[in-house]
């Protein structure tokens, strides 16, 4: 199995000059998948996009978490459709 880069939460708290709270907030609405790892959080970089989308929402665009959990329902569900329009595209390609 391939290790997973990490990354720390504290280290995101500073960059970002985030408060515990709102990381709270994210880790209960379960927006990101944080990992515990000697008693520190941890984010998995493959979620850092959606970490700083995130961020860009409430803090730029002042969004509460209820209406980015919904954003957040709606982009899974638009990528879930994207890709079986491409599996059904590929799989008609092959008739052509």
């Amino acid at each position: 199995m391939r290790d997973r880069v990490l990354v720390s939460v504290n280290e995101i708290m500073i960059h970002h000059q985030l408060d515990d709270t709102f990381i709270n907030q994210v880790e209960n609405y379960q927006l990101v998948s944080f990992v515990i790892k000697n008693s520190q959080k941890f984010i998995i970089a493959d979620e850092m996009p959606r970490m700083e989308k995130i961020i860009r929402l409430h803090y730029d665009l002042d969004i509460n978490m209820e209406g980015i959990e919904v954003i957040k329902n709606m982009l899974d569900r638009m990528e879930a459709l994207q890709d079986e329009v491409r599996k059904l595209q590929n799989r008609l390609n092959i008739y052509e």
